[in-house]
């Protein structure tokens, strides 16, 4: 917190006044000579006095382990991948998509700040805390062309490779292999030369959705591809592509979406589209890299929300865009950390304690949710549920206004 901040800068203020003054504790050593005695100080964490340091990082270390620790329960576990970190009852929502279009805009297109995408009714919901409100990036004007995501990903970027961290992709194969089996049916969206998939894992059919064309081509795992821009969509329906749409008639068993939540600018539409391919019990997993992973790549195109926001609070809202595309058309949502030893454990870490902590940027989660199945006639016996899911997909309306 900042107050946790102030303190700390506060105290070792204080610290550094004290070692002017005659104080053996900050003595490391000393050399006399004839005319003036040269004392060398030592101002490392380990010379400050543990009666005033010791008690103010142990409790801002308690507070970091109350944060980290996974909101789940027995139930939640069973029967799930390792890493659970959210379980399926600890999600709260608003009542109504939280978001300004600026939340999810790259910063060098906002062109005039707007409060509301700096405060929403998210915020108090996200673990990690809201972000100070940020004026747009320098060199941001009116006049300045936006970005065109077909031209960025199928020109600018058509060779420019993710290269995830290798220990990364391995925990990413590790999770794929707990709920996909061969022999599926698997949508890839956002596809590019590598789908991180388990040696020898096979399915039935694997189609990989995106504007990486060149990258796509190098993809061993992919059987069919299109050419979709996931950005370019009807307000509150969906993806605006028929070739997309048609893929609705074989729907399919599994959707897998890595790196490119951080990307979408229309999420809740390119949700309600996987809802729409998948089949009623089928799995939708989506990944994602600390946002430092490959922002010296792709940081143009990262929206808003993910450069100020931390890794706990895109988790979040990840689980948000299952929620607000299709409400309880979406079961058993949960989150996770794979992130393997050697990363950072950056879920809430900004804190006064973040400067300290070592490891490498290479965390990555999953959130992920499965298709409910939606009755086709109205239940005499719970017609409530009947109707309720026959209202999951409606445009418009929002989720409180279908259960009044």
């Amino acid at each position: 917190s900042k107050r946790g901040v102030r303190l700390a800068v506060a105290a070792v203020g204080l610290l550094l006044a004290i070692n002017t003054h005659s104080t053996s504790a900050f003595v490391s050593r000393s050399t006399v000579s004839s005319s003036n005695a040269v004392r060398s100080v030592d101002t490392s964490l380990t010379a400050l006095p543990t009666m005033i340091i010791g008690p103010m990082i142990k409790k801002m270390r308690e507070n970091q382990a109350r944060k980290k620790m996974p909101m789940i329960d027995e139930r939640d576990a069973q029967g799930q991948a390792p890493g659970l970190r959210v379980g399926g009852n600890a999600w709260k929502w608003p009542p109504f998509w939280p978001y300004d279009q600026d939340f999810f805009t790259p910063n060098e297109d906002i062109q005039t700040p707007n409060p509301a995408a700096q405060m929403n009714p998210m915020a108090g919901m996200l673990a990690g805390g809201m972000p100070e409100a940020r004026a747009p990036e320098a060199g941001s004007t009116d006049d300045a062309p936006k970005l065109d995501p077909v031209q960025y990903w199928g020109q600018e970027k058509a060779d420019v490779k993710t290269e995830l961290d290798e220990e990364a992709a391995e925990q990413l194969k590790r999770h794929y292999a707990f709920y996909l089996k061969d022999g599926m049916s698997v949508l890839e969206l956002g596809a590019a030369e590598e789908s991180y998939l388990p040696e020898n894992m096979k399915f039935s059919r694997h189609v990989g959705v995106g504007l990486s064309g060149n990258l796509m081509k190098q993809n061993p795992s992919l059987t069919d591809s299109l050419i979709v821009d996931l950005n370019k969509v009807v307000e509150d329906e969906g993806v605006d592509s028929d070739d997309f749409r048609r893929l609705a008639a074989e729907p399919f068993d599994a959707i897998i979406m890595a790196n490119t939540a951080d990307f979408l600018t229309s999420p809740r539409e390119v949700f309600k589209s996987a809802w729409n391919l998948l089949k009623p019990g089928g799995i939708m997993l989506v990944a994602f890299s600390s946002k430092k992973a490959y922002a010296d790549k792709f940081q143009r195109a990262q929206t808003k929300m993910w450069r100020d926001y931390n890794d706990d609070q895109h988790m979040w809202v990840a689980g948000s865009f299952f929620q607000f595309s299709a409400g309880e058309g979406w079961e058993n949502l949960l989150g996770f950390d794979i992130s393997p030893e050697s990363s950072k454990n950056s879920l809430g870490d900004d804190g006064p304690l973040s400067f300290f902590k070592k490891g490498k940027d290479n965390n990555i989660f999953v959130v992920q949710a499965t298709k409910a199945a939606q009755d086709e006639a109205i239940d005499e016996e719970n017609p409530t549920k009947s109707i309720n899911s026959r209202m999951w997909m409606l445009p418009v309306m929002e989720d409180r206004h279908k259960k009044l």
